[in-house]
């Protein structure tokens, strides 16, 4: 972006800055993003803002996505300058106009989109050993009518370990699909249902189906979800399960009814991005079996110079019924083989940066870059 935009000072904080720029991306149906960048101005361009949105494509490099984002900050920036002495070093150039037609264009694939995609890993070394393979299959219709999505998932994974000349192994192997379907009925309500079924030798399940109709409602209107977001999705439906092994409630299999409420907040302003999800799952032949988890997202430039950063996620647990009656061996839980009953679950990070002194060095210099 500097090298493009030379034309331009640009500084290390947004308190100095005269024009400030956030970009948001978003998936969209096709597997590309549409961007959006939102101009604000400050001190003597206070009056003066701008948004653009433009589209890529999946098949997109990152550069051309990086000269597309490029060509749009120079539109946005044009407000800016264009009653400065600035404005006489500017040349606009158009592509010659071509002939328009009423036809409007088909897409012959009707908004289906497909993928199918596989990778994998092997790691060695004298007393170690990991390998791993991944497939899946993604099928996808969005429009703003109405969404459909279909993905599916298949996982192999082997760890052997030498230690003190004995040899531990431990082969998992998960697989799963899932589908949901969703129709708009306004700016902010819309419903559908998902489905959910998989197979894990972690939780000791041969296969999970859930099956669930759901509602959504959105407090902001859809089309803000680039600034703000605040939604709350219902489902409630049914979950047939099979275990490997006999529960620790002496169970082979068992269906169950269920409900869950899911709360989204989103919020993307100059001072930072904040995101929280809080969601609620409980068994209805037992109120007890229930589960409640919280993630957050902070990012926080506090004043000139300072940033602050939070990731955090906790959960209550007292819903684990597919827990294995037999203990297992200790190979089995050191390798991550085999699930342990816990009542909570907690993960955090956090970090802050201070940055002082030149303000506006443009200068770009990458040599001895990416030496370690």
């Amino acid at each position: 972006m500097r090298s493009e935009l030379t034309f331009f000072d640009f500084v290390r904080d947004r308190y100095v800055a005269d024009v400030e720029i956030m970009v948001n991306g978003m998936p969209t149906g096709s597997g590309g993003f549409e961007y959006t960048l939102t101009f604000i101005g400050h001190n003597n361009y206070a009056s003066i803002g701008d948004t653009i949105q433009f589209a890529t494509q999946l098949a997109d490099t990152q550069d051309i996505i990086r000269k597309a984002i490029v060509k749009n900050i120079k539109l946005g920036l044009v407000r800016y300058i264009i009653d400065s002495e600035l404005m006489k070093s500017v040349t606009i150039d158009f592509a010659k106009r071509e002939a328009i037609t009423d036809a409007p264009a088909v897409d012959k694939w009707n908004f289906w989109v497909f993928r199918l995609g596989g990778s994998g890993s092997y790691n060695s070394e004298s007393n170690k050993k990991n390998t791993s393979i991944h497939t899946e299959l993604s099928i996808n219709r969005v429009t703003d009518a109405s969404k459909f999505s279909f993905y599916s998932y298949h996982n192999q994974y082997f760890n052997r370990y030498v230690v003190d000349g004995e040899e531990v192994s431990a082969r998992n192997t998960n697989y799963g699909l899932s589908a949901l379907y969703v129709k708009s009925f306004s700016d902010h309500w819309s419903a559908g249902g998902f489905y959910k079924g998989f197979h894990s030798i972690y939780q000791n399940i041969d296969f999970s189906h859930s099956v669930a109709p759901a509602i959504e409602y959105s407090y902001y209107p859809v089309s803000e979800v680039m600034r703000r977001q605040f939604r709350c999705v219902y489902q409630t439906g049914f979950r047939r399960l099979t275990y490997l092994e006999t529960t620790i409630y002496d169970q082979l299999e068992e269906t169950l009814p269920y409900h869950q409420l899911t709360g989204i907040m989103g919020v993307t302003e100059p001072w930072g991005t904040f995101n929280a999800e809080l969601n609620g799952y409980q068994y209805l032949h037992d109120l007890k079996k229930n589960s409640l988890s919280l993630g957050l997202n902070l990012n926080w430039r506090v004043i000139q110079g300072l940033s602050v950063w939070l990731h955090s996620n906790f959960s209550l647990i007292n819903n684990q019924i597919s827990l294995a009656k037999s203990e297992g061996d200790a190979s089995e839980i050191l390798l991550n083989n085999r699930q342990l009953p816990t009542n909570f679950r907690f993960g955090s990070s956090f970090g802050m940066s201070y940055t002082f002194g030149s303000i506006s060095n443009n200068v770009i210099n990458p040599r001895f870059s990416g030496v370690h």
